[in-house]
């Protein structure tokens, strides 16, 4: 092995070239004293070489016994070990000191007869004597040819009488080595009319009746274990098992328990120092201890770690320097295999990697399922020799494992990055090398694969820990291109792994292409919204002087460094000053929701490419279904993650202290109950304290401003007002405002007319006649343009009582009426309700002022509610004033009042106004 010559024949024994000293035999084989110095006796091979012993010595017991064990199970080893121990005893005990106490039969006469070297059609002459049959062969090597001579020439099986004499009376020992072979290859040359098949199967069973009346006589035959191995000959192996019936006398030389030994043994001169066996030993079950105990939640948990980590320290110490792992799936996983040959197979393979590993200076405690070094060609031959579909596994074995740009490299490094040890230890190409022994065979009632459980127990050495396998392994299920996750097994096959062939797909996507559907999906889910601006990429994306409240859902990449909020409150299009400032919030990206998205989409888009082209990749129709499950899914992540792709909503609101023309108020959409409900939902219930659907009467009044210095308003004027200022309440949309008018009309709160003339400083009812005042108006009536007005109520009255009282004097000339638009959309001095001081409209005269000054005033009042009018007035004088004032105010008000009104209407404008408020209702 220390040389490298790994060929099978030095690991499978020829019986009749070592019979026969034939040049090229291995002298392990050849020579007595070194055959037995190589072999490990099992229990069965020691019971079966005294029991054999015995009969030749005149003993009881069994004539003629049968070798039964599947491919390299130590039949021809055995065979061997009889024709040794027969022919050179002294050289065999001398070797091996336990075959003293056999009994020894003296000088015995001895013939081999290989199913392998005879041929039924070629003469046989190495005895010097040119035979033709089985029985020729017998004859002439036990010097009796003469007997049987024309039984040799016509191929005629002969009788019992003819056997025995050729037998003779001295210890006889026939040894018949893959006798199935042999009778197969002659059942097709005619024999009259039979043929030299049956003919050899005639004489097989009268050899066996001759050598059961001999006294001292033995015949010991080899057959395959299985049908499978019998190479569809069923009838043939049935017969040949039937010679024997006894059930002792059918053997089978080696015990699962006992193929480590025989390894030990051939492999190994010798096993170093004891101490180091049982220091390795106690450091993997020290690890393996440790490692179960971390995840043990129970007593009984706990008490099986123990027993598990103490029964692996005496599995080591029986199969060191081999992880017993790595002989228990090559027993009884590649077992199961046709083309596995037991003893024989687990010889040539591991002498094969041992051999690789010594010229490589390998320093592993022991060698296990993940030290296998693929790179070697005899060791991938010797692995390929086993387990068969080499043609198959060839390009799976390079593309994940053994070239250079294989996945478990990539692993490698990337585990390896920071840790020089981890490194060395190369834990990807380690999985995955122990991945690939375990995904060939697999145990009775399992199916092929490796659980993670066993998996890391067979990979761990000391100084790696559990985590680092399971993140291997998770690297792994990325890069592997043929590695599949089955039924909680890990296994390659040489159909590519769809999730690897999906990201590879997804890899080749260019990123706006991803995007471009990542905004289809997030117009999908936005369809049907109103007001809704998406991705804008500069402050003009949002529209600007419609009467709707904005939604701008600002791009993925957005960030403020880059596009201040203010840039989009402030500017429209063109770097020109946005007038509807009041109506606008901005949505703002959550970068990781966003991330997963389109990851999804990238996922989703991959594997529908792959569909597509299903034909190219032969996929099969569980494949199929795969990607459309695959696909699937990726749909519902992308749904999902776009669901919570934005994380708040900025909102501008009226700054309190003055200070500045609006501060951001910010919503936290994460706090909000996601499930079953859709983005922009959210968003609205987010805004639902600060945007409202409706406004009161009492509310549009108040901030209408109208009154004896402004009697009328147009309705377009009041529609700019609520989108621009912040001290207007924020709609969702003018229809709200349309709403409240005709409800401020019914109620005599306000009047409304449509048709005026008129300048802006001269506004009045083109007919006072259509002026409409206490009356029911619908909402769905009310015209918002600019030739439609409303009028304080009281110039209302006055418009329709000069219809029925004709006003000999001409209608005063309406003073003008603030202009929210003109200049500087945001001036104070702009506002309305800065602009009703001094105005007026419908006649009114400005107030003159007056010769003497008051300092200070203070008043105390109760005021009803037909007053609170004029408390108003009152209020906006003492507003538009230089000096300092103050106003307490106690509200007592009694009647049945909607909640969501009694909100709007009156204590929300309080809380604009100050903080220091109290409220109680009932």
């Amino acid at each position: 092995m220390a040389a490298g010559v790994l060929d099978m024949g030095t690991y499978a024994a020829n019986l009749a070239g070592v019979f026969r000293g034939r040049a090229g035999i291995a002298p392990v084989y050849t020579d007595a004293g070194k055959f037995y110095r190589a072999t490990y006796l099992t229990v069965k091979m020691k019971e079966l070489l005294e029991d054999v012993m015995d009969v030749l010595a005149g003993g009881t017991g069994s004539h003629v016994l049968q070798l039964r064990t599947p491919f390299g199970g130590g039949k021809t080893h055995s065979l061997v070990a009889l024709l040794h121990l027969a022919r050179d005893r002294a050289a065999a005990v001398a070797a091996c000191p336990d075959l003293k106490e056999l009994a020894d039969p003296g000088d015995v006469q001895i013939a081999v007869l290989s199913g392998e070297e005879l041929d039924p059609l070629s003469p046989m002459r190495a005895t010097g004597i040119e035979t033709h049959t089985l029985w020729g062969e017998l004859a002439a090597q036990l010097g009796r040819y003469e007997l049987i001579e024309e039984h040799d020439r016509t191929g005629s099986a002969p009788g019992g009488d003819v056997l025995r004499q050729i037998l003779g009376d001295k210890p006889t020992l026939v040894l018949l080595d893959e006798v199935l072979v042999f009778v197969e290859k002659a059942l097709a040359i005619p024999r009259g009319e039979s043929t030299a098949g049956r003919q050899a199967m005639l004489f097989v069973q009268a050899l066996t009746e001759a050598i059961s009346a001999q006294p001292r006589a033995a015949m010991v035959y080899s057959l395959q274990a299985s049908v499978g191995e019998a190479v569809g000959a069923e009838g043939l192996l049935s017969d040949l098992d039937k010679l024997v019936t006894r059930v002792d006398a059918k053997r089978e030389p080696v015990a699962d328990d006992e193929v480590l030994r025989v390894v030990q043994r051939r492999l190994f001169a010798e096993l170093g120092d004891e101490s180091v066996h049982h220091e390795v030993a106690r450091a993997y079950s020290q690890l393996l201890r440790k490692q179960l105990l971390a995840a043990a939640e129970t007593g009984d948990a706990r008490r099986e770690a123990d027993v598990a980590a103490d029964t692996l320290e005496q599995r080591i110490l029986a199969a060191y320097p081999f992880h017993p792992d790595l002989l228990d799936l090559m027993y009884h996983r590649w077992g199961s295999l046709p083309s596995y040959q037991r003893t024989r197979g687990a010889l040539q393979f591991l002498a094969a990697v041992v051999n690789a590993l010594w010229r490589s200076g390998a320093r592993s405690p022991l060698i296990g399922p993940g030290d296998i070094d693929f790179t070697d060609e005899a060791s991938r031959g010797a692995f390929f020799g086993q387990v068969g579909e080499r043609e198959r596994y060839t390009s799976v074995l390079s593309s994940d494992i053994t070239s250079a740009g294989a996945g478990a490299g990539t692993v490698d490094r990337h585990l390896g990055a920071n840790s020089p040890m981890i490194e060395q230890l190369r834990v990807g190409t380690r999985v995955a090398t122990a991945i690939m022994l375990y995904s060939f065979g697999a145990r009775d009632g399992e199916d092929r694969g490796v659980l993670e459980t066993d998996l890391v127990r067979s990979v761990l050495v000391p100084g790696l820990d559990r985590n680092v396998v399971i993140a291997a392994l998770h690297d792994l299920r990325d890069e592997e291109l043929y590695l599949h996750y089955t039924g909680r097994r890990y296994r390659f096959e040489p159909t590519p792994n769809l999730t690897k062939l999906v990201r590879d797909e997804a890899n080749k996507l260019d990123s706006s292409e991803v995007l471009a559907e990542v905004r289809a999906a997030l117009e999908l889910q936005l369809r049907g919204s109103k007001g809704v601006a998406l991705w804008p990429s500069e402050s003009g994306g949002i529209s600007d002087e419609q009467p709707l409240f904005t939604v701008a859902y600002l791009h993925p990449d957005w960030s403020e460094d880059r596009d201040p909020l203010a840039k989009f409150i402030e500017y429209s299009g063109k770097g020109g000053p946005r007038r509807y400032r009041n109506g606008l919030a901005l949505v703002l990206p959550d970068k990781a929701q966003f991330d997963q998205a389109r990851h999804a989409i990238r996922m989703r888009l991959a594997a529908d490419s792959l569909l597509a082209r299903a034909a190219n990749y032969n996929f099969s129709p569980e494949q199929a279904e795969e990607l459309r499950e695959k696909s699937g899914n990726a749909r519902r992540e992308a749904s999902a993650a776009l669901g919570s792709a934005y994380s708040a909503v900025a909102l501008p609101t009226r700054s309190r202290n003055g200070d500045a023309p609006y501060v951001l108020e910010t919503f936290d959409l994460r706090t909000m109950l996601a499930a079953g409900r859709a983005l922009h939902e959210r968003v609205v219930e987010a805004l639902s304290q600060r945007v409202f659907s409706s406004v009161t009467p009492a509310k549009l009044v108040a901030l209408s401003g109208l009154g004896p210095e402004r009697k009328i308003i147009t309705c377009a004027e009041l529609v700019d007002w609520f989108y621009s200022y912040y001290e207007f309440t924020k709609l969702w949309d003018k229809q709200a405002i349309a709403s409240v008018i005709a409800k401020a009309v019914t109620s005599s709160e306000l009047g409304y007319v449509v048709g005026l003339v008129g300048g802006p400083d001269s506004l009045a009812p083109r007919d006072p006649q259509q002026v409409r005042f206490g009356e029911r108006l619908l909402g769905e009536e009310t015209d918002l343009s600019e030739d439609a007005a409303i009028l304080w109520h009281d110039y209302a009255r006055e418009c329709l009582q000069s219809v029925t009282e004709p006003d000999p004097e001409p209608d005063p000339e309406p003073q003008p009426a603030p202009n929210p638009g003109g200049g500087k959309p945001h001036d104070s001095a702009s506002s309305p309700a800065a602009a009703s001081q001094g105005s007026t409209t419908g006649g009114a005269k400005p107030a003159s002022g007056a010769s003497d000054r008051v300092r200070v005033a203070d008043i105390d009042a109760i005021i009803d509610k037909p007053g609170l009018f004029d408390l108003g007035r009152a209020l906006a004088w003492c507003r538009d004033q230089q000096g300092t004032v103050r106003v307490q105010v106690r509200i007592h008000v009694e009647g049945e009042f909607d909640r969501v009104s009694l909100r709007n209407g009156l204590i929300e404008p309080l809380e604009e106004a100050t903080h220091d408020l109290d409220v109680r209702t009932e």
